[in-house]
């Protein structure tokens, strides 16, 4: 038998309500369709290559948002790929519930939903056999009974996985499991996903992948994200990471020490961008650093002299406006005493945030002493 071609990707959430790139509905429509964008070029690429197998490893939408007309478009996308099946196991953002879209929308004759109902599918004439892992609701404990564990060697075993491996410190139960355990189950190809970050070749046999989720999602998400495509046989496993996302996410740190003007910050944060596409990038600036008692940064200005040149763009502003205060501690009387009591305070901060709020109420102390009043920040 010739090895089987197939295409993984995981972690679409179509219909995502984007809710970090705030009320905007232009904006979040913009990115939705990213999203539908991104799955066409997936499909296409199926086509182009004539690919036997797609493999879905959840959250493929939104339950809870998700429009019947999206599910319409990816039926018909679907059935343009007759030739290829397509396997699809429910995450937790689109699990297999009563009222799901997998339970209860006419998919096409190729799309096979593996659930506790159909946990697998064998496939005689491509000599393979396709296990599913996934959600039956919002929450799901891990495990893994023995009708996962692959019953027959002769042929090409693989299993659809959707959830937390090697990553059981969290309370939440997103299934968890393990790489070693999967290892275990005897399998020559296991798609992971819900991890929206791109792992390769995980556990003992170096056959677990997850692609991560194909378009960015947030600020978490920063770099190229993709899809696997590959072929494999029982003694072959080739898989090939293709990006395929069309936006990107930033986040930058700008220490605004030295800096005199608005337009200075500007030009600071177009340099530290570099060669990025901004049309195409979504940044969070974040603005640090002592400034000087001659200039503070205006937030509405600087967003002004941005204004169009990023998809989409927010800036804050966690600076603080600086005095000598190494020289102000050696004062005698109320100002120095209240400056090193502060600063020990500063000193043995737990965090930046408790250090930052901490400097925030040195220079509001100091300027009320010297000056009589407070100037809000």
């Amino acid at each position: 038998m010739r090895p089987i071609k197939f295409v993984h990707f995981s972690d679409l959430h179509l219909d995502s309500p984007f809710t970090s790139i705030g009320p905007d509905v232009e904006r979040i429509s913009q990115r939705r369709q990213d999203l539908i964008d991104v799955f066409d070029v997936i499909i296409d690429m199926v086509k182009r290559e004539n690919t036997d197998l797609l493999l879905i490893s959840g959250d493929l939408y939104e339950h809870f948002y998700v429009k019947k007309s999206t599910i319409n478009h990816v039926n018909c996308r679907f059935r343009e790929i007759e030739d290829t099946k397509v396997f699809i196991v429910p995450g937790n953002h689109d699990p297999y519930v009563k009222n799901s879209y997998y339970k209860n929308f006419e998919w096409n004759s190729n799309v096979y939903i593996l659930s506790e109902e159909r946990p697998k599918v064998e496939l005689f004439d491509m000599n393979v056999c396709i296990y599913g892992l996934g959600f039956g609701d919002f929450y799901k404990d891990g495990f893994l009974s023995d009708e996962f564990k692959a019953d027959n060697d002769k042929l090409v075993n693989i299993l659809l996985v959707h959830g937390t491996v090697d990553m059981n410190f969290t309370k939440k139960a997103y299934n968890l499991l393990s790489s070693e355990e999967l290892s275990k189950l005897n399998m020559d190809y296991i798609a992971l996903g819900h991890f929206h970050n791109r792992i390769d070749d995980l556990g003992q046999k170096g056959v677990i992948y997850n692609p991560g989720s194909p378009e960015p999602l947030g600020f978490d998400e920063e770099g190229e994200h993709g899809i696997f495509k590959g072929t494999v046989s029982k003694s072959l496993l080739d898989v090939e990471y293709v990006c395929v996302n069309r936006k990107q996410y930033r986040s930058l740190s700008l220490n605004l020490e030295g800096i005199n003007s608005d337009e200075h910050v500007v030009e600071k944060i177009r340099h530290s961008l570099g060669n990025m596409s901004l049309e195409n990038s979504l940044v969070s600036i974040k603005l640090k650093g002592y400034t000087s008692d001659e200039y503070r940064p205006n937030k509405a200005k600087i967003k002004r002299l941005l204004e169009g040149s990023m998809f989409y763009f927010d800036v804050e502003d966690k600076t603080i406006p600086g005095y000598n205060y190494d020289e102000l501690r050696n004062e005698p009387g109320l100002k120095g005493l209240y400056v090193r009591k502060l600063l020990e305070m500063v000193y043995r901060a737990n965090s930046e945030k408790e250090r930052y709020l901490l400097m925030k109420s040195l220079y509001y102390g100091v300027e009320a002493l010297e000056k009589g009043r407070i100037e809000e920040l």
